[in-house]
C-alpha cells in the first residue's frame, strides 16, 4: 500500500519533471499566454496518471502580485512569472512554486529574488520536530527585511489529502511533528510592480528535514525573441 510520503514524493518528482519541460518550452517560445502554460502543465499531470492537487496558477508581470491569480488567455507579460502547481497521486497532494523571469532581470530584480530565495532556505534549515511554526514565520518576516510588509500570506501549510492541512505556518503557533509534510513558501508582492514566490515540500524529521522538491531555485531568465 502506498504511504503518504511515497505518494507525495512521487508527486514532487513529477512536478520537477514538468517544470523542466515548462522551462524548455518557454525557451523555445512555445507559450504565448498564461493559459498556454497552465494547460500544458495540466495535460502533463493527467498524462502521468495523476490529478491536479489544485487549479494551476501562472501569473506573469503585474499579475504575479495576486497569489491566487487565474491564468488568462492574454499575452504573457514580461518580468517575473510565478508558476504554482501540484500533482496528486493516491489522493495525496504535492505543491511547488517557482518564479522565472521573462526577459532579462535588472540588478534590483535579481537582488529582490535572492532575498526570497535566501529567506526560504533559512526557514527550511530550521525545520525539525518540535520547531515552532510561529518562529519559522517570524524568521521569514525578519529575513525579508525592508520587504516584509510585502509578504501577505502564511509561510506554508501541511500537505495530505487536503492541499491546505494542519499545521498552518503563520502567526498561530503549533509545534512541528516528525512525519508531517509541509510547504515553505515566502514571497514578495509589490503592487503594480512584481510578485515572487518560491515553494518546496519538506518532510519534517526528528532531527532535521528532507526537501522533497528538487527543482532549481536559481533565477531562470527566459530570453526575449530576437
Amino acid at each position: 500500500m502506498t504511504t503518504k510520503l511515497e505518494a507525495i514524493e512521487r508527486g514532487c518528482k513529477l512536478n520537477d519533471q514538468i517544470f523542466l519541460l515548462v522551462v524548455a518550452k518557454f525557451k523555445a517560445k512555445e507559450f504565448k499566454t498564461e493559459k498556454d502554460v497552465a494547460n500544458f502543465i495540466d495535460k502533463e499531470i493527467k498524462k502521468a496518471g495523476a490529478k491536479n492537487a489544485f487549479p494551476t496558477i501562472v501569473a506573469s508581470g503585474s499579475n504575479a502580485v495576486d497569489w491566487h491569480h487565474k491564468p488568462t488567455p492574454k499575452k504573457l507579460r514580461k518580468d517575473f512569472c510565478v508558476i504554482d502547481f501540484g500533482s496528486k497521486f493516491n489522493q495525496y497532494c504535492s505543491d511547488m512554486t517557482r518564479t522565472v523571469f521573462l526577459g532579462k532581470a535588472s540588478k534590483t530584480e535579481k537582488r529582490i529574488y535572492n532575498i526570497v530565495k535566501r529567506t526560504q532556505e533559512k526557514c527550511i534549515k530550521k525545520i525539525k520536530e518540535g520547531t515552532s511554526t510561529t518562529v519559522l514565520y517570524l524568521l521569514a518576516k525578519k529575513s525579508l527585511g525592508a520587504y516584509a510588509d510585502y509578504f501577505g500570506h502564511g509561510l506554508g501549510h501541511g500537505l495530505s489529502k487536503k492541499i491546505h492541512d494542519k499545521p498552518g505556518i503563520g502567526k498561530k503557533e503549533s509545534k512541528l511533528k516528525a512525519g508531517q509534510i509541509i510547504t515553505i513558501e515566502p514571497g514578495i508582492y509589490i503592487p503594480r510592480l512584481l510578485g515572487i514566490r518560491i515553494e518546496d515540500d519538506v518532510l519534517v524529521k526528528k532531527n532535521g528535514y528532507k526537501v522533497l522538491s528538487k527543482s532549481t531555485k536559481k533565477l531562470i531568465e527566459i530570453p526575449e525573441k530576437v
